[in-house]
């Protein structure tokens, strides 16, 4: 016999998966041929565990050692710079929280993040993508020393190198898309591209 207890449970977790269908999450992620997925604050820990599971993606290590290292520029700008926060007991403050993937097709591994940002840092984003994307590997280079040498910026954490750094990794230019939220938000989108064979 079942308890009411346990009758109301049961009918939680139908109404749950009412709302989120975990085979169409399934399809997607075989469909777009995702290799990894995490959604929710980067901790060290979930870091840690996403560089042991691309220790072991096929390829060669040069190319883990790169999928690796963008995921930790767009974990950092996830961190600082997402408009969605959650409480982290180790930082003893809000951090910022999105969504990281990393998938494939028959040439490249794509590496795509997404958090919620304010609508004001849309326009210096694009126009800061737009410009590094235009440059050529010796002006990449130039102009890495040269924001490696400016001054901290006022208020923003990190080294401002983070796009630099992806597209130097990559090989490839960064694409970022917005998807408007409201009128102070907007949701960005951002995916790098790493050749297959090197």
């Amino acid at each position: 016999m079942i308890s009411k207890v346990t009758k109301a449970n049961m009918l939680q977790e139908k109404e749950y998966l009412e709302h989120f269908s975990v085979k169409t999450f399934k399809d997607q992620l075989e469909l777009n041929h995702i290799l990894l997925a995490f959604n929710g604050m980067f901790t060290q820990e979930v870091l840690t565990l996403i560089g042991k599971t691309l220790q072991s993606t096929p390829n060669s290590q040069m190319i883990s050692k790169r999928l690796f290292a963008i995921v930790i520029e767009m974990a950092q700008n996830i961190h600082h710079y997402s408009a969605h926060k959650a409480y982290s007991e180790k930082d003893e403050k809000e951090v910022g929280t999105g969504v990281i993937t990393i998938g494939s097709d028959d040439q490249y591994f794509h590496i795509c993040s997404g958090n919620y940002i304010k609508k004001s840092e849309v326009p210096p984003l694009l126009e800061r993508a737009d410009y590094i994307n235009e440059l050529d590997k010796e002006e990449l280079r130039d102009f890495y020393r040269e924001v490696r040498k400016a001054p901290q910026r006022a208020n923003k954490p990190g080294a401002n190198l983070g796009l630099i750094d992806m597209v130097r990794k990559s090989g490839n230019p960064v694409l970022i898309e917005i998807e408007e939220v409201d009128d102070d938000i907007s949701f960005f989108i951002l995916n790098v591209k790493i050749n297959k064979e090197l």
